[in-house]
């Protein structure tokens, strides 16, 4: 393997896990099952663009509930939140509101209004909450993969500017995510991205100073390519430099889209430290 393939099959899952569609496809049937069977409303808009849609799932006969927000993968350009459904199903039973958002897509978007959309759903769901009787002060964001980097753009926003405190937010998880923006820029992968040297820049989350501190996660597969899990040991260190305590947990043999279904597996450490996260458990 020459260097160049070396970096695609690091920094491209999809070359990394040969059989990544066999992965998708059971995703889609698992999540497909447990939309049929959790309690909730789909495809609700939270903004005017075609694909700002998000799902939400709880527990009737409840109130006051925590809420858990999470951003699906598929480098910016691909899948949507219907692969991902079943992983509402621990935290919807341990008596968390789940909310499954969707976004535009590269490269018809670019990854800054990516970020924009992601943000106009986070204030969708706090101006929102008391419909679905949850609490908006507080409030857990997770991401896989190009989701893991959404999320983690979130720890550098303003929250302020649009009239909220700090303090709704109690944790965020990020799991296996894909943080350096401008290595994109050189894989053939980019040719379906339309990333651009300005974008890269512009949301490298290691170019931001957070301006919230909070119980962070930090997660990936341990049969990912070394280099790709490298990102989130980098930047689990750049938060830790920034104060933050970061919890490293890596998922013993689980591959990049493996790790999907492995999100909606209660008896999994991840999950469980990913629901404490809400009840300011550790």
């Amino acid at each position: 393997m020459t260097k160049i393939e070396e970096i695609e099959y690091s920094f491209n899952p999809r070359l990394s896990v040969p059989n990544y569609e066999t992965y998708l496809s059971d995703s889609k049937l698992k999540a497909k099952i447990a939309e049929n069977n959790l309690i909730g409303k789909t495809d609700i808009k939270y903004g005017k663009a075609a694909l700002q849609k998000l799902d939400v799932f709880h527990k009737n006969n409840a109130s006051n509930l925590p809420i858990h927000i999470f951003i699906h993968g598929g480098y910016w350009r691909a899948l949507d939140k219907s692969y991902h459904t079943h992983m509402a199903i621990p935290f919807v039973e341990k008596q968390i509101c789940f909310f499954n958002i969707n976004y535009g897509l590269c490269p018809k978007v670019k990854l800054s209004e990516i970020k924009n959309q992601i943000i106009e759903a986070i204030l969708w769901i706090y101006r929102h909450a008391a419909k679905f009787k949850a609490n908006n002060q507080n409030i857990v964001i997770s991401g896989h993969s190009a989701g893991a980097h959404l999320a983690s753009l979130m720890l550098s926003v303003d929250w302020k500017k649009y009239g909220l405190n700090n303090a709704f937010l109690k944790g965020i998880a990020l799991v296996s995510g894909i943080y350096e923006t401008e290595r994109v820029l050189d894989l053939d992968i980019n040719k379906e991205i339309g990333l651009t040297k300005e974008e890269a820049k512009k949301n490298d989350p290691h170019r931001m100073t957070p301006k919230i501190i909070i119980p962070t996660i930090i997660s990936y597969g341990e049969k990912e390519p070394e280099l790709w899990k490298k990102q989130s040991i980098d930047y689990m260190n750049f938060l830790n430099k920034n104060r933050f305590n970061c919890k490293e947990i890596i998922c013993k043999n689980d591959n990049h889209f493996s790790l999907i279904d492995t999100l909606s597996n209660y008896e999994h450490l991840l999950v469980k430290k990913m629901v404490n996260l809400s009840y300011n458990k550790k």
